[in-house]
């Protein structure tokens, strides 16, 4: 008897080329699918090696930022008033001086005999006015002397016509009328003599005294020439015209230092204020009087705008200001600073952290990157903006993604795939 054979069937998964089939089917549909997406974009990147940011809202501090040294407001340099050669440099740069300190020696023999000759001359002229003054007063006196001579000749005379006088009027017969009339003429005589011999001594008197000025003329133009002859050689020590620190300094024994050639370089070193380079990009918002943050590397003070450089050097523009606290040890002159100016304080704004391409207040092309990681080109409307941020006018919503990073070369593309 034979026995029925039963056949059983397999379901397709069981079945090789039907389970080959489905997966050969499956990847061509995923393949489908994600090439779908991949040729929807124009361009693939790595989301690794790119920054993103979030649009936020809130207030923000619109600042500028640069960098710069400390400058000292008072500044001196030291020049050679004369010509010499260096003997010793006894103060070199970085040093504190005090007014008067004693920087450097020059040594120049024909100044030094120059002023000898100029003091032996003023004494040769000083012992002249003495020797003069003793024989105009002896002249004087001798004078003085023929004057009173005469007026006492004059005095006799006058008493002795007195007494002829009384005589001849009283008919005494004594007096001759020819001895009285030359006692007459001899009293006047006399006294013509006694006034010669007083207007004599007046102008002595005054000869005297124009002989003396004009010898102290000469003494006073002599004094005035040595008192430059030793001002000249006192040149020769450099000292400091003012307490500070000696920036510059560059003088070396032996050296020939010429009239006018610059000795060294004095700064007063609590004159600090800030010399900040600014972008002319960024220098539009800038006006005086705003406040601003220096910072020293060791530690902050505030300041404030006090003068912008009319001119654009190198596409910067110079910005000094003034410090209004008390600046660590370490501030000098020449120190490297970085500052920022707070331009403006947004209370309520979207804004976004700002990329290292965009402008403030212009419209800029940024990349909003959609939930399904494409990051698509929108324009965007950009407002104020500081070093870290910027303010968002329009064009994003906030808790809008964007990407940070330098998107120059994607401007050709509108959508871009991050993988």
């Amino acid at each position: 008897m034979d026995t029925k054979r039963v056949l059983i069937k397999k379901a397709w998964w069981q079945k090789p080329k039907a389970l080959f089939s489905f997966f050969l089917i499956m990847l061509f549909t995923a393949l489908y699918f994600y090439s779908q997406k991949f040729t929807s974009a124009d361009l693939h990147v790595n989301s690794d090696h790119l920054l993103f940011s979030q649009v936020k809202q809130g207030p923000i501090n619109v600042s500028v930022s640069g960098y710069g040294v400390l400058a000292p407001e008072n500044i001196q340099w030291l020049a050679a008033r004369v010509a010499g050669r260096v003997e010793q440099v006894l103060v070199k740069a970085g040093t504190q001086v005090k007014q008067g300190d004693i920087i450097a020696l020059l040594s120049n023999p024909e100044l030094q005999q120059q002023s000898e000759e100029s003091r032996w001359e003023q004494e040769t002229l000083i012992a002249q006015l003495e020797a003069l003054k003793v024989d105009l007063d002896s002249n004087l006196l001798q004078q003085q002397a023929k004057v009173l001579q005469a007026r006492f000749a004059y005095e006799t005379a006058s008493l002795q016509l007195e007494a002829e006088t009384q005589l001849i009027n009283n008919n005494t017969g004594v007096v001759s009328q020819i001895d009285y009339k030359k006692t007459q003429m001899n009293v006047t005589q006399l006294k013509q003599t006694w006034q010669i011999q007083q207007k004599l001594y007046d102008k002595f008197s005054i000869n005297m005294q124009a002989q003396i000025k004009a010898k102290n003329a000469q003494l006073n133009k002599l004094s005035k020439i040595l008192q430059r002859a030793e001002e000249r050689v006192a040149s020769l020590s450099i000292k400091a015209s003012m307490n500070g620190i000696v920036q510059e300094s560059d003088l070396k024994p032996g050296q020939q230092i010429s009239v006018g050639g610059l000795i060294a370089k004095i700064a007063d070193p609590k004159s600090l204020f800030a010399e900040i380079q600014l972008s002319e990009l960024s220098i539009g918002d800038v006006v005086l009087g705003q406040p601003a943050i220096i910072d020293t590397r060791n530690g902050k003070v505030k300041g404030e705008v006090i003068r912008i450089d009319p001119n654009v050097i190198d596409g910067n523009v110079q910005v000094d200001i003034k410090i209004i606290e008390t600046l660590p040890n370490n501030a000098r002159p020449d120190l490297s600073i970085t500052a920022k100016i707070k331009v403006s304080e947004l209370t309520d704004t979207l804004y976004i952290k700002r990329p290292a391409f965009v402008r403030a207040n212009t419209s800029s092309s940024l990349y909003r990157v959609d939930q399904k990681g494409f990051a698509r080109k929108v324009i965007v409307q950009l407002g104020q903006g500081s070093v870290n941020q910027i303010q968002v006018i329009s064009g994003l919503n906030f808790g809008d993604k964007i990407v940070l990073s330098d998107t120059s070369n994607w401007q050709q593309h509108n959508t871009v795939l991050l993988n």
